[in-house]
């Protein structure tokens, strides 16, 4: 398993019965690993949205950009 906040390398620790990550430290449960996980994946879903509607904003500007005075006018 790899850390959520350094991508280190969590080993088990079964006297603490928690994963621990050899590099910075972090200690979680499978559980509050699990969750950590998917509030960064949910969070990478929002801002891959977000990028995708700038994009259109941008392509329908550029688009109206390039048009002539007169086909501006009509909008």
């Amino acid at each position: 398993m790899r850390c959520p906040e350094c991508a280190g390398k969590m080993k088990w620790q079964s006297s603490i019965k928690r994963l621990v990550c050899e590099s910075c430290g972090l200690s979680l449960t499978q559980y509050e690993l699990d969750t950590y996980w998917k509030k960064i994946r949910e969070q990478n879903i929002n801002e891959s949205d977000e990028l995708d509607k700038r994009k259109q904003r941008r392509k329908e500007w550029l688009e109206w950009y390039s048009k002539s005075k007169i086909e501006k006018e009509r909008y």
